[in-house]
């Protein structure tokens, strides 16, 4: 087992080190890469930050065992080398999320099963009542993938994937993932652009998902203030204060953001329908007022 916990975030292939970079400007330390993840140092205050703050990640995983192994036993004591009631209060509720395959381990949900085993047979063998289970908004959400024989261990800290920013109840018939627009971004060197005076034109705008990203990047908000269940809600770990200084630290930064000048951004689509639910994603995104969109054909 792993000296001390650390961070694995995931992402989108091909932006992994987007997202380093973005780590340690939010004042974390990058580890290492790998496909689809980067390591990060764990601090908790880090670990809530990069959940408000990320626009790369997919997920903000707590790693609490590294080990190795194929087959259920090795699965089943990696998982019990973990003390659980740090995490999951004996009352709580917990959800598992498996990823992988080995030869002795061929289904996802025999993984699940396995790893939901060693954790309440360890309450039990305590003599403490064992969590249930909630696939709905668990306490804790439990994260293990097997891959070539390493099997991580983790807890969720972010809850459902952050690219979901609450702004977007429908997406367009070929939707942009939010942490995919905000590579995009980033790649043209939106936040220079911005910085310099230039402006942000979408003439094919969809769902508007370019042009809210845009906009809270350049203006500097947090892309996550909109959500309001979390992973790390029901965790045993979970300190409070210290996520609420974060949360008001980043609510003060967008109620000052409401008063700077804000730089040119506007969308345009064919579809009188699209254009529609742009402006209702924008508005859901509290940016009313500050990016125009309208129905117009790209020859236009």
């Amino acid at each position: 087992m792993s000296e001390l916990p650390e961070l694995f975030l995931t992402c989108p292939k091909g932006i992994e080190g987007l997202l380093a970079a973005e780590v340690v400007q939010l004042g974390g330390t990058a580890l290492g890469e790998t496909v689809g993840g980067i390591r990060v140092a764990y601090d908790q205050r880090i670990a809530y930050r990069l959940c408000l703050w990320s626009r790369l990640a997919n997920r903000v995983l707590l790693v609490l065992n590294n080990a190795t192994g194929t087959d259920d036993e090795a699965l089943y004591s990696s998982v019990q080398a973990v003390d659980w009631a740090e995490h999951i209060a004996p009352s709580g509720t917990l959800a598992v999320d498996f990823t992988g395959r080995s030869d002795a381990i061929r289904d996802s949900r025999f993984g699940a099963l396995r790893v939901k085993d060693a954790i309440v047979d360890q309450f039990r063998d305590a003599g403490l009542e064992r969590p249930d289970v909630a696939k709905a908004q668990p306490d804790v959400r439990v994260n293990v993938r097997l891959h070539r024989g390493h099997l991580r261990i983790a807890i969720d800290l972010s809850g459902e994937s952050l690219h979901r920013r609450g702004y977007r109840e429908q997406g367009a018939l070929a939707p942009l993932k939010e942490n995919m627009a905000a590579a995009v971004l980033l790649r043209a060197d939106w936040p220079g652009i911005a910085a310099r005076g230039g402006a942000l034109l979408d003439p094919m705008c969809g769902s508007g998902t370019l042009l809210i990203e845009g906009a809270m990047m350049a203006m500097n908000i947090a892309p996550q203030l909109l959500r309001k269940v979390w992973g790390f809600d029901g965790w045993q770990s979970h300190v409070p204060a210290l996520w609420r200084d974060e949360l008001e630290k980043a609510r003060d930064i967008r109620a000052q953001a409401a008063l700077r000048t804000w730089p040119e951004i506007r969308g345009w689509d064919a579809s009188g329908k699209m254009s529609a639910q742009a402006r209702s994603n924008i508005e859901r995104a509290l940016l009313h007022g500050k990016i125009s969109v309208s129905r117009r054909e790209l020859a236009q």
